[in-house]
């Protein structure tokens, strides 16, 4: 008799956890850009997942390349949400979501994940400080 391996009893998200949100540019009052703030709409844990063929043939088709896959469980806030627009950090790096594809049972969201680059948080602080002090004009 051949035995079988156990189905695991839940899932583990246990590869560190990423925050998702939207940037919003910030302007001087002549409408000079001063830079970009990421406005956090919360954090996920996360689960790497190996990207297959067809995701990369996917992004490809977008113009784009699949850096990362990740698999987050789906929180309530993210149900009826426009996820396509939303930027991804994780660690010190940001990322534009490609696309986000929901599992069949609605309990997971597997992120496609393309870097557009590092960032600063002592920099985000600074210009955060200037646009909320009013000293915009240069």
């Amino acid at each position: 008799m051949k035995r079988q391996t156990p189905k695991p009893i839940h899932n583990v998200f246990n590869d560190g956890y990423l925050t998702y949100g939207r940037t919003e540019t910030v302007r001087s009052d002549s409408g000079k850009k001063l830079g970009e703030l990421f406005n956090s709409s919360g954090s996920l844990a996360f689960q790497l997942m190996n990207a297959r063929e067809e995701d990369i043939s996917f992004a490809n088709t977008m113009n784009t390349s699949l850096d990362l896959k990740v698999r987050t469980p789906l929180p309530p806030s993210l149900v009826k949400e426009n996820k396509s627009d939303l930027k991804v950090r994780i660690d010190r790096l940001e990322y534009d979501v490609i696309t986000v594809d929901e599992d069949s049972n609605k309990r997971f969201l597997y992120f496609y994940l393309q870097q557009i680059g590092g960032f600063d948080p002592q920099e985000e602080e600074t210009l955060m400080r200037t646009f909320a002090s009013g000293d915009t004009d240069e």
